[in-house]
């Protein structure tokens, strides 16, 4: 009976899962909704998350083998959305401004890197991210 019971609790959860995904990428607004949030929150394991919490974030979505391409949230959403129809995650981590970092863009406002498909995001690399988004403004 036991087994019944952990077995429907397991498939609302899946369920509840699937829904909040839906929800999420819906826009390319920085700034997370409070389901895109939650559902991260949830998604990242704690050594991807490294703690942080996602909620009122505003991220910045960053691509390619070495992070050289600047992504966009709905298309991070959908990465996710099309391997979760076969049970994967995709690569996907959180990469922490410094107060430093965080002054160089501070009319972006943006809080957190968040890297999809990246293999070695060097701190090079990530100046040079830092530098043009603070240029594009």
């Amino acid at each position: 009976m036991k087994a019944i019971g952990t077995i429907i609790l397991l498939l609302i959860s899946i369920n509840v899962f699937a829904q909040n995904l839906a929800e999420c990428g819906l826009n390319d607004n920085p700034e997370l909704t409070r389901t895109e949030s939650e559902f991260l929150n949830e998604y990242m394991n704690s050594v991807q998350k490294k703690g942080y919490d996602f909620t009122g974030k505003k991220v910045l979505f960053i691509t390619g083998n070495s992070g050289e391409g600047i992504g966009t949230k709905s298309i991070y959403f959908d990465y996710i959305k099309k391997w979760n129809k076969n049970g994967n995650k995709i690569a996907t981590w959180v990469v922490e401004l410094d107060d430093d970092e965080k002054k160089l863009i501070e009319k972006t406002d943006y809080d957190v890197i968040v890297t999809y498909w990246v293999k070695n995001l060097t701190k090079r690399r990530k100046r040079i991210i830092l530098n043009e988004l603070k240029a594009s403004r």
